[in-house]
């Protein structure tokens, strides 16, 4: 797909706008987690599937971890060490994030799995912990496979998942639920920003490929599916409200 050096050709061509354009995907992303962390414990239901936290998982421990000597002593720009070390806090996010699931939410997740018996603790753990391993081997396969050395099209690609799944997810709780509204105007703005053009978005200034009209119909797409979310949100509230009247 790209290589180091065309990636990192690209970064030096304007680095302030690059930095510019992380902080601002890095931020609602950062948002975004924030909410939906406060959700899952407010809530006790976690307002993203588990499948997507592997997946995300993966991502972050690739970064974090499996890129470490890149970001450090072969590439040695202050953004990616300090994306690295973002990415550090996420993997703790994670975990935490499966830890709720386990206390809170583990019949909802695993209770397919058992014919809708009990899921224990034990049960709970180990088929999370097995999810988040299968999350990181698949994120490494594919980054190989595709040639992605940067991370940065599958980083791309956890906004998307996010951005298509969570409008979704909204269907199936089915009421509102304290967060919402916020979850979706963060959702919605994180994805403008992640599919920009070239000179605006992170990711198509970095990874040429990127720049082609297939990334901005999905752009389009998601940034539709955030627009219903956002929808769905005010839509339930409102139901909410005229229940109590």
């Amino acid at each position: 797909m790209y290589t180091i050096e065309q990636g990192m050709a690209n970064v030096w061509a304007d680095p302030t706008a690059i930095v510019i354009a992380a902080f601002i995907t890095y931020g609602f992303g950062f948002l975004q987690y924030g909410a939906s962390m406060w959700m899952q414990v407010k809530n006790k239901q976690c307002p993203f599937y588990f499948w997507m936290h592997a997946w995300y998982f993966g991502h972050d421990v690739t970064f974090a971890f499996i890129c470490f000597n890149m970001w450090f002593f072969e590439i040695g720009w202050w953004l990616f060490e300090v994306l690295c070390i973002g990415c550090m806090m996420f993997v703790c996010i994670e975990i935490f994030s499966l830890y709720q699931c386990v206390k809170n939410e583990r019949q909802e997740v695993f209770g397919r799995f058992t014919n809708g018996k009990p899921v224990s603790k034990q049960y709970a753990w180990t088929r999370g912990l097995i999810g988040y391993a299968i999350g990181v081997l698949l994120f490494q396969a594919i980054r190989v496979t595709i040639g992605d050395p940067l991370c940065l099209f599958l980083m791309m690609s956890t906004n998307a998942i996010l951005a298509l799944m969570t409008q979704r997810r909204f269907d199936e709780i089915g009421h509102y639920q304290p967060g919402m509204k916020f979850l979706a105007v963060f959702t919605l703005l994180g994805t403008c920003f992640t599919f920009s053009p070239k000179g605006i978005g992170f990711f198509a200034s970095i990874v040429d490929p990127l720049n082609n009209p297939l990334f901005f119909a999905v752009g389009a797409l998601c940034i539709a599916s955030s627009c219903r979310a956002i929808w769905l949100a005010w839509k339930m509230d409102a139901q909410r409200q005229q229940a109590l009247e």
